[in-house]
């Protein structure tokens, strides 16, 4: 958390008015002046505000998807979560005159979360079994060919719009914060805020589905209800964030392995690992702000980091 208010501190300083930490948290407390408060809370903060949010949906999500399937792939990235909510936006952004234009006119955010909904029930319905409820194996295999499928749609969607359109829409898909703007911000803390009230809320259903299935129906625990839950509570939340950034690669999969080799703990915790993904975006912007030339999508970094530790797991 200490290194989630630093980072966070410094990306919002980051400007054509550079601020130092001190002087960031000075405004955010009232202190600012005039221009310091049009720099900090029109300009800076909306771009930082995205960053936390969407890394802390995004590790939130992957390790609530990785408790139900009991699988570290499985993250929203690889069931089709983020595939659907990606089609979903292409659509809208790239034929939002023509056949897009009703998803364009309900916006993005509603548009991404209508697609990860989607592709999250298909998943569902295809992955379960009448003998053993949802099948850890068949979801991650399903989800994979979900995602191959959406993937090879958003492609041919995009052959098919004007170039205009479509270098707007390959700029979401990398994922980028660079235009986060505040309408870019609320759907995001929605989605998170419904996440951590569900996680705080089923603590302890939650605690028991990280033991084997058996145990947890011993403790008195509905697994196929829990399940469901947890799956459109990490649907929603990956939806939301994927609206509004893109899809930044690798944070799902890499927050919760990072956070349960931090916290030494059996499986991903789904609160550490938001933290971790928040700290995850927050850095990787912050290295396209000031290392990396050209002011880089943070998908780039996020994915360049995700291939050597997906390789090491």
């Amino acid at each position: 958390v200490a290194v989630a208010v630093l980072l966070f501190l410094l990306s919002v300083g980051i400007s054509d008015y550079p601020l130092s930490p001190i002087d960031v948290a000075r405004i955010l407390l009232g202190g600012g002046t005039r221009i310091e408060n049009v720099v900090v809370f029109d300009v800076s903060l909306p771009r930082a505000l995205v960053s936390v949010l969407v890394g802390f949906g995004l590790g939130l999500a992957g390790s609530l998807t990785q408790l139900v399937a009991r699988n570290p792939l499985a993250t929203p990235d690889v069931l089709g979560i983020t595939s659907g909510a990606s089609a979903a936006a292409v659509a809208a952004i790239a034929f939002g005159t023509t056949w897009g234009k009703w998803l364009a006119d309900i916006g993005i955010p509603a548009a991404a979360l209508i697609g990860g909904l989607a592709t999250a029930v298909a998943m569902y319905l295809l992955a379960w079994t009448r003998r053993t409820g949802i099948d850890p194996l068949r979801l991650v295999l399903i989800g994979v060919g979900l995602t191959w499928a959406l993937q090879a749609l958003t492609s041919f969607m995009l052959t098919r719009a004007q170039i205009v359109d479509v270098a707007r829409a390959q700029v979401w898909l990398v994922g980028s914060v660079g235009q986060a703007s505040w309408t870019n911000v609320w759907p995001v803390a929605i989605g998170v805020s419904v996440g951590i009230v569900v996680v705080v809320a089923m603590t302890r259903q939650i605690r028991a589905m990280q033991l084997t299935t058996d145990v947890a129906r011993g403790l008195g625990v509905n697994t196929d209800l829990v399940s469901t839950v947890i799956l459109i509570t990490a649907v929603v939340v990956a939806a939301l964030a994927v609206a509004g950034a893109g899809p930044i690669a690798f944070v799902a999969l890499l927050a919760p392995q990072i956070a349960m080799r931090l916290g030494r703990t059996p499986v991903p915790t789904p609160l550490l690992s938001g933290t971790v993904g928040a700290v995850l975006v927050l850095g990787g912007d912050l290295l396209c702000r000031t290392v990396l030339p050209g002011n880089l999508p943070v998908g780039i970094v996020t994915a360049g980091i995700g291939g050597p530790f997906l390789i090491y797991l």
